[in-house]
């Protein structure tokens, strides 16, 4: 990964979840999203056209391995410094989570 000005930003999301969510494409409108990327395995799942569609953006195949601090991830945080991401991958359900990367590696919070 190159030295990262600004962190990347991602939302990252389950797709099994994406409809119970309640009011997630309203945090999702104040974030000025860059792009939505899905898993191979869910890019063509319902939920997340339908999240594509509400988003105004179209879905992006993600490139490599999304498991936190993968390579996956260091792509796409040099292709997106600075910018709002949104992810969807599979998974086991859990709580949406902001994945920070920058020079200095990862983190996360509770989105």
């Amino acid at each position: 990964m190159s030295d990262l000005q600004c962190a990347a930003r991602f939302v990252v999301l389950e797709a099994q979840t994406l409809g119970e969510l309640p009011g997630l494409v309203d945090r999702l409108a104040g974030e000025r999203i860059a792009a939505l990327y899905a898993a191979h395995d869910v890019a063509g799942d319902g939920a997340v056209t339908w999240l594509a569609g509400e988003l105004g953006l179209g879905v992006e195949v993600t490139p490599g391995d999304l498991t936190p601090g993968g390579a996956g991830y260091d792509e796409l945080a040099d292709r997106h410094r600075g910018e709002t991401v949104v992810v969807v991958q599979a998974g086991a359900a859990s709580a949406p989570t902001l994945l920070l990367v920058d020079a200095d590696g990862w983190s996360t919070e509770e989105f």
